[in-house]
């Protein structure tokens, strides 16, 4: 196996939860408190290392600290809090953006650029249940076609002609109202259906060549930002995590992770923080699969297209054709322009709360 710590890796995205602000550990040696850097770079990554049977994973429940002490300057080990592991979700995970060329001038009067990635998790007593529901809606609009063999991407649905006989669809009536059924889908799955979704919207920069460093900033920020902020609430329900994306790649050779998240998960796993937030679980790298290759990944999708057009129609002072509140109640994270974050439980993407933007109605 090729050495982990020569492996490429990027940048964290620089969150700390306000509870673990100033946390300090004593010292063994000579009792002075040391406080710890949470997003300094370890020296080797904390990663779980799979048994010699392959049957489970040795979990990191330490990592090195140097006293702060001039004089004593030792190395020692904290240990983290180890968590009960009752169960493992599987979450999976899709993205929608909306580049806003002419948002209502009072809120800018330049282009805006949202996005965000959701992900959701659905306990497995449910999964026969709402995957039947979610392919009687595919054969609806596909009658003469295995609901199986096709992705269900809303963005296709909602962008197709008449005229092409893609979809059952004929009017954008009709489209409104295949969009609150699958809506009612998801809503009467709950409270055992879950779903996260992170947001961002930064303002297009005037200096040509910006836009896309800033896209790419955008989407790898949240990825990391939802790897994070889903772990900390699983983990707080004794729950370990496993995330399964959407893959934008060719996969037909085999699933694939895409390179990009590959080495932002290999930042977090320099970080004490994120050996602190696993807590003794296991927490492997994400996998990237096939668009469509589950009916959970479609859920993910539809969710992320609805928060996004929330956000377009409220920017553009019209009302949303189906809010995001028809969903049902989920947990949603913004992050704000200097950096900081606040999530949520909401009944449909709190806009105004996370972005000052008043929906209308």
């Amino acid at each position: 196996m090729k050495n982990i710590s020569k492996r490429p890796h990027r940048s964290h995205p620089g969150l700390i939860p306000e509870e673990l602000i100033g946390l300090k550990k004593v010292c063994p040696f000579c009792n002075c408190e040391t406080e710890i850097p949470w997003l300094e770079k370890l020296q080797f990554p904390k990663f779980p290392i799979k048994s010699n049977d392959g049957n489970c994973y040795w979990a990191p429940v330490s990592f090195p600290l140097t006293c702060s002490s001039l004089v004593c300057n030792k190395v020692f080990e904290v240990k983290i809090p180890v968590l009960p592991n009752h169960n493992r979700w599987s979450l999976y995970g899709d993205e929608a953006g909306r580049y806003i060329t002419q948002p209502a001038i009072k809120y800018s009067s330049r282009p805006l650029n949202f996005y965000c990635i959701t992900l959701v998790g659905l306990h497995a007593s449910k999964h026969d249940r709402v995957r039947k529901q979610v392919m009687n809606l595919k054969r609806l609009i596909r009658p003469n076609d295995d609901p199986e063999s096709w992705a269900h991407h809303f963005t296709r649905i909602w962008d197709s002609k008449p005229e092409s006989n893609q979809f059952n669809l004929s009017s954008k009536k009709e489209k409104i109202e295949y969009a609150k059924r699958f809506a009612k889908v998801v809503r009467e799955a709950r409270p055992h259906l879950v779903s996260f979704n992170f947001s961002s919207c930064f303002v297009d920069p005037e200096e040509k060549g910006q836009r896309q460093s800033l896209l790419k900033h955008q989407k790898e920020t949240l990825f990391s930002e939802s790897i994070l902020g889903t772990l900390v609430e699983l983990r707080r329900q004794d729950k370990s995590v496993r995330w399964i994306f959407d893959n934008i790649q060719d996969t037909s050779l085999g699933d694939k992770i895409e390179g990009w998240a590959s080495e932002r998960f290999l930042g977090l796993q320099y970080t004490r923080l994120f050996c602190w937030l696993s807590s003794g679980s296991a927490v492997l790298e994400p996998s990237f699969v096939r668009p469509g290759s589950h009916f959970l990944l479609e859920v993910a999708d539809f969710i992320s297209y609805c928060v996004a057009r929330d956000f377009f129609m409220a920017i553009m002072e019209k009302p949303s054709e189906f809010p995001s509140s028809l969903l049902g109640k989920g947990f949603y994270q913004g992050t704000f322009g200097d950096g900081d974050v606040e999530s949520t439980s909401s009944l449909g993407l709190p806009i105004k709360k996370f972005y000052g933007v008043q929906p209308t109605r």
